[in-house]
């Protein structure tokens, strides 16, 4: 009787957890606002996604209503840093076009690649197709936009990092976003004039249940994880990501963020 009784307890918190973590979290998307004051800059609505994982789980139209409802959001600017695909192989190529192409006719879109958007040794194929949608890939590069330097770099893991080719004929005194997919690479770059660092990559953790480690926190620096922080006298902000590979999430919503920048008070005021 006592083993009856657990099965009919167990069995059904089962199925309960597994309709919650793999079916309704992963679509569950929430919009975040976020307010970062920086100095010397006029307002301007970010929306930042990352970690799109395509075909990972996740399907096109299913990832397209997180990425509506961040346009409804009425962004100045996108930025997206990486982690488009989970491999280059046998992905929703058209798919991924789609929302891509989704991005870049409604706002100035601007990426930079991950560590998971390279086939073989290459990230030319990734390049080629995100810069084919409209949207603007900062390889090493930097751009200006609506009066905010934008600079991009390869992914921290590869051998394609070279923040000092991204930041050649920046303005030090400009107002600086830096889009960066994994986070660690902020000491990588801490001798460059940058403001505000947008990354992904940690998927905020994916599964955080209580009491136990979360399973997707690919970071030495586990200080930085999701969320808005202050380090070196800069900011850094981490997205939670919009895919969800393997289609799981546990307490841990993907997240459309929108980051409302701001002039920063003056010391006088």
């Amino acid at each position: 009787m006592e083993r009856r009784a657990f099965l009919f307890t167990f069995f059904p918190s089962l199925a309960a957890a597994y309709e919650r973590f793999h079916e309704i979290e992963p679509t569950w998307f929430e919009v975040t606002h976020t307010r970062i004051p920086i100095s010397g800059i006029r307002p301007t609505r970010i929306l930042h996604i990352s970690d799109i994982h395509i075909s990972d789980g996740m399907t096109a139209p299913e990832l397209a209503v997180g990425l509506e409802a961040g346009l409804a959001q009425r962004p100045d600017l996108i930025c997206l840093t990486g982690d488009y695909v989970s491999v280059t192989t046998g992905f929703d190529r058209s798919g991924l076009q789609r929302l891509l192409r989704g991005a870049a006719s409604a706002a100035p879109t601007y990426a930079v690649l991950g560590n998971h958007d390279s086939s073989g040794h290459s990230t030319q194929f990734m390049r080629d197709l995100v810069a084919s949608t409209g949207v603007r890939l900062l390889h090493n590069r930097a751009a200006v936009e609506q009066g905010l330097t934008l600079v991009g770099v390869g992914d921290y893991w590869s051998k394609e990092f070279d923040p000092a080719c991204a930041f050649t004929h920046t303005d030090p005194a400009a107002p600086t976003l830096l889009l960066c997919h994994n986070p660690d690479a902020k000491y990588a770059v801490r001798g460059h004039p940058w403001n505000l660092m947008l990354s992904g990559h940690t998927h905020g953790g994916q599964a955080r249940i209580t009491g136990l480690t979360s399973l997707w926190t690919p970071v030495w620096d586990k200080r930085f994880v999701a969320g808005l922080y202050t380090w070196n006298n800069r900011q850094l902000f981490i997205t939670r990501g919009l895919g969800s590979p393997m289609h799981v999430r546990a307490f841990c919503r993907p997240e459309v963020s929108i980051l409302d920048l701001a002039p920063a008070p003056s010391l006088a005021s």
